[in-house]
């Protein structure tokens, strides 16, 4: 019995250790762990090299038990700036864990960018970003994250 738990230990406790650290990357609605890719020499960007308007990107947040959580989502750029939108976001854990940590790794074009997601609480900025989308106004429940250099 005794070496059964201890097995059981071992074996979960080198899961943990490989969460950790192995990349689990997230697929369209399934969340991952830790991102992989190098970290991009320009880590001082204005993103201006990025094609303007919509854009996929992987954001890695960090989590109160050590196993970063990852998720896929859209993105889009206006005058220079990254910005992240989320919807239902008092549903979702990547949002949460902003909360608690908002320095975030960004996968955008296979390289990792680290920013700190800094929560956009001005209605005059929020229509400004939404307004180089559409001519619809933003919902009041869609939240909406600029991307800050570190």
């Amino acid at each position: 019995m005794k070496r059964a738990v201890l097995i059981a230990v071992a074996l979960i406790l080198a899961a943990y250790v490989a969460a950790l650290f192995v990349p689990f990357e997230p697929q369209e609605r399934r969340p991952g762990t830790r991102l992989g890719g190098h970290l991009a020499e320009g880590q001082d960007t204005d993103w201006s090299f990025r094609t303007a308007g919509l854009m996929q990107i992987y954001v890695e947040t960090a989590t109160w038990y050590g196993i970063p959580h990852s998720v896929t989502t859209t993105s889009w750029i206006v005058d220079g700036d990254l910005y992240v939108p989320c919807n239902e976001c008092a549903t979702k854990r990547w949002p949460k864990n902003v909360a608690g940590n908002p320095n975030v790794r960004l996968r955008v074009g296979g390289e990792i960018y680290e920013r700190r997601a800094v929560k956009v609480e001005r209605d005059e900025e929020r229509r400004r970003v939404f307004a180089a989308l559409t001519d619809r106004p933003m919902p009041p429940e869609r939240w909406l994250f600029r991307m800050e250099a570190r």
